[in-house]
């Protein structure tokens, strides 16, 4: 048995961010741990400001018909209007006569206060004291926002907070040091944890931007003066605003949490410096029963109930399909945990599968021979899977066409036209369907319909015992009864050529082991006689379904992910020849702790490192210890992440463990475990860290460890998702946590992972790093996600 502890440790807040930039200070709060999935409530805090108080800033009629919406919506999806506190002033009569009358939506919800600055951090700090453990709790934000200078200097990458434009905002004063009554993101931010800290799970809708859009009246209409010029701002000069008092009572509340943080999600209206969008929509409703609403509002609420919309990316998906229906509109932003079940799962059930973009490109006679898919092998696509491609809408999704996957690489897949259920493959001659309007630029939503089984990775079966025990007469029934699809592998007889060989061994244990001579991982023995042991009337199925078919279907899974990121023909540039890994700089460090005793455990001192430790050294690249460095038993390895680009990036570092573990580090120093989530998000400048220590070996092999990073833009605004890649230890043991021992088959990685060990390995043999791919999803005007990987390997050695 070998051990490593790894620990995701960032020196920034990301994911946790309720706007696209940290909003509380690293440190600033405790260790988030994700809260227990618990049933709970469905609440929220709905911010609308229509008309400022002393004329500020231009009207924004749409803002109120988001608030009754949103509110509207979620009481549909079974929240108690006294769960909901609405902020909002309605549009006067006066109002509305100045702007052609138009619509507005007709409800009997009515608002609880005007959206103040005083009533909107009242009511964030009474959403934080009254949240229990697994409470949904919705933030919505519509109406006017700008740049300003940082509260608290060096919190901000750009130098900049954003914030909220409450009814009450005034002038700023005569030094323009601050604008009256803004709340700022540091205010919101603060609320966010104080809610998760105590287990809520939030989901936070910023449909906020910099100026004003006359087109929230009605669509087409000229911009209005931007808001800063409103303000009287000069150029290039904004405002501050300290918010010390209420960030130092909300931390206070934060501190009160203790049964573990809940998730987030945030989906942000535009990016940071661009002006966001309210138009008359949807485009799905007729013309006649459109309203001015934010893109971001009316979209999320018209696929809220979508069938199937199951999770905040599918959601996230259509949103982005409704908002590119609009020429010239930014693209909304998402970030957190957007492979979580919408609300957590309290308005539908959670469904597997998930969904991408297909881009449908400007077409002449609608003719297209084939399609690219943002999703590739690593997201389980693979060639001959079928896909559904559908147009979203409140009602459902409608299916316009059918696809099959002729080539897949990491992260893209091609789609070319197959008949599958009543849609037959001539459709693809005419993709207008029935509206002339499907031959301009489209975001289509492509699901896995049907996918083939991969039989490419063949086992050996153990040899027969002249008198074998019950145990394996138990094993050896479970393996006859094993389908190639349950495990995604080729059973053969013992002796012929496998990448993996089964054997029993002494004492009941059947081992795992690869060929001689191949040997880069070392999955463990699989005890048959616990599973005895542990009686019940079938112990034949037991082995099958619990041990067995799981380990055999883990050891495929992971061989073949590694074979796929490995892969060198995936090394392609996107249209542009832009790479989003250039502007990624890694750097590795090793510490060296007081030396123990040959049989004594590593001692564990990640709570001592949140950054690189201080005496740590700096290994490779620099060209120090070069050639004269080698592991020792209980080194603890740091790499550090840079964003030395001007634009943003999503990084996924991976780690394939020589036990057949795969785990993915996302931003949060999660001491319990690593939880399944979003990629990390770093901005311009930002530095992440990651760390792990080292142990022993395992004798007499030489064990690869891979730590693979994939880098992403954000250019379609939804990430790049690597959640499901990650497993358990093919054969995992108690210091693997509590999950990977309950879980049967593909199941939760924990942090503390077995794992080969520090042998003497020389640094050039460190890192044998190699660009493995950047694959293309562009092509179009609103191009897709870019995606490369960078892998990084290192072998363990007998000392």
């Amino acid at each position: 048995m070998f051990k490593r502890l790894l620990l995701s440790i960032i020196t920034i807040a990301m994911t946790v961010s309720a706007v696209p930039q940290p909003l509380l200070a690293a440190g600033a709060a405790p260790t988030p741990v994700p809260a227990p999935e618990a049933k709970g409530r469905i609440r929220a805090v709905i911010v609308a400001v229509a008309a400022y108080k002393e004329g500020i800033a231009s009207p924004l009629l749409g803002t109120y018909n988001d608030a009754m919406l949103i509110a509207e919506t979620l009481m549909r999806s079974g929240a108690k209007r006294d769960d909901l506190t609405i902020l909002a002033d309605k549009p006067s009569p006066e109002l509305l006569a100045s702007k052609g009358n138009p619509r507005l939506v007709s409800t009997e919800i009515k608002a609880d206060a005007i959206a103040t600055r005083d009533n909107i951090l009242g009511a964030l700090k009474k959403a934080a004291q009254d949240t229990r453990p697994g409470d949904e709790v919705l933030l919505s934000f519509s109406g006017h926002g700008v740049q300003q200078v940082e509260a608290v200097a060096g919190s901000e990458p750009d130098g900049l907070d954003e914030v909220f434009l409450p009814y009450d905002t005034g002038p700023p004063d005569a030094n323009f040091t601050k604008v009256q009554n803004a709340v700022i993101d540091d205010e919101i931010g603060a609320a966010i944890d104080a809610i998760r800290s105590k287990g809520g799970n939030v989901t936070y809708i910023a449909d906020f931007c910099h100026s004003g859009d006359s087109s929230r009246g009605t669509e087409g209409a000229a911009a209005v003066e931007p808001i800063e010029a409103r303000l009287k701002l000069p150029p290039a000069k904004y405002a501050s605003l300290t918010s010390a008092g209420f960030i130092r009572d909300l931390s206070g509340e934060t501190q009160k949490g203790r049964a573990g943080w809940g998730a987030y999600v945030g989906m942000m209206a535009a990016p940071s410096p661009t002006q966001a969008r309210q138009a008359m929509a949807p485009k799905s409703a007729d013309r006649s029963e459109q309203m001015s609403h934010g893109l971001l509002s009316v979209y999320a609420m018209a696929n809220w109930n979508n069938p199937r919309v199951v999770t905040y990316r599918d959601l996230a998906n259509r949103i982005t399909a409704g908002t590119d229906m609009y020429p010239g509109a930014p693209r909304p932003e998402f970030d957190g945990d957007v492979d979580r079940p919408l609300m957590g799962g309290l308005i539908k059930a959670s469904a597997g599968g998930g969904s991408w973009a297909v881009y449908k490109p400007v077409t002449i006679d609608g003719k297209i021979d084939q399609l690219q898919m943002t999703a590739g092998q690593l997201q389980g696509v693979v060639p001959g899977t079928i896909v559904r491609l559908a147009i979203p809408g409140p009602q459902g999704d409608k299916t316009v066409l059918f696809g099959r996957v002729d080539k897949a690489d990491a992260n893209t897949a091609i789609l070319v036209p197959v008949s599958f259920g009543d849609i037959p493959a001539e459709r693809w001659a005419d993709a207008r369907v029935s509206d002339p309007s499907m031959t301009r630029e489209m975001r289509l939503i492509a699901t896995i319909e049907q996918q083939p089984v991969q039989l490419d990775y063949r086992v050996a079966l153990p040899r027969v015992p002249s008198a074998p025990t019950p145990a394996q007469k138990a094993a050896l029934a479970a393996l006859a009864a094993l389908k190639p699809a349950d495990i995604g592998a080729t059973l053969v007889p013992a002796g012929q050529d496998a990448d993996l060989i089964l054997k029993f061994e002494p004492e009941d244990k059947m081992s795992l082991r690869q060929p001689p001579g191949m040997v880069t991982a070392s999955f463990g023995d699989i005890d048959l006689g616990a599973v005895m042991a542990a009686g019940g009337n079938d112990p034949e199925l037991a082995m099958r379904l619990r041990v067995i078919g799981p380990a055999l279907m883990k050891v495929a899974r992971f061989s073949r992910l590694k074979k796929v990121l490995a892969n060198p023909g995936l090394a392609t540039s996107t249209e542009d020849g832009e790479d989003p890994a250039k502007a990624l700089k890694v750097e590795f460090y090793v510490a060296r702790p007081k030396p123990v005793a040959a049989d004594a455990a590593c001692p564990d001192t990640s709570a001592d490192f949140y950054a690189v430790a201080k005496d740590a050294t700096k290994i490779g690249g620099d060209g120090s210890e070069q050639g004269s460095f080698t592991f020792q038993r209980c080194d603890w390895l740091f790499v550090k992440f840079t964003n030395t680009g001007k634009a943003d990036l999503y990084v996924n570092p991976l780690i394939f463990s020589p036990d057949g573990g795969i785990l993915l580090f996302d931003g949060r120093d999660d001491r319990a475990g690593i939880k399944q989530d979003n990629p990390t998000r770093l901005r311009a400048g930002e530095t992440g860290v990651l760390q792990y220590s080292l142990s022993d070996a395992e004798q007499g092999a030489s064990l690869k460890d891979d730590l693979v990073v994939l880098v992403s833009d954000v250019t379609d605004g939804v990430p790049a998702s690597y959640a499901r890649l990650v497993q358990c230890p093919v054969v995992p043991g108690p210091e693997d946590g509590e999950a990977c021992m309950k879980e049967a088959g593909v199941s939760l990685a924990s942090t503390r992972l077995r794992s080969g060990g520090a042998g003497g390995t020389s640094v050039e043999d460190l890192i044998d790093s190699a660009l493995i791919g950047s694959a293309t999803r562009g092509g179009i005007s609103k191009k897709p996600t870019a995606v490369s990987a960078l892998r990084y390997s290192w072998r363990t050695q007998e000392r």
